[in-house]
């Protein structure tokens, strides 16, 4: 009974870390990515729509 703490702390950095790798993995994967769509926030991201729409007559 003394060593359920333990497992399940274990358990949760475990888990943590586990997504944590995930996440920056799927992150840099979209940063190489050429055709994923930028942030509506960033100033390339507000240029990149608004090219878009122009060409596309909206």
């Amino acid at each position: 009974m003394d060593q359920l703490p333990i497992i399940l702390c274990l358990g949760t950095l475990g888990f943590v870390a586990a997504f944590g790798y995930i996440s920056v993995r799927a992150t840099e994967k979209q940063m190489r990515d050429g055709n994923h769509r930028k942030s509506s926030l960033s100033r390339d991201g507000v240029e990149e729509r608004l090219r878009r729409a122009a060409t596309e007559g909206r």
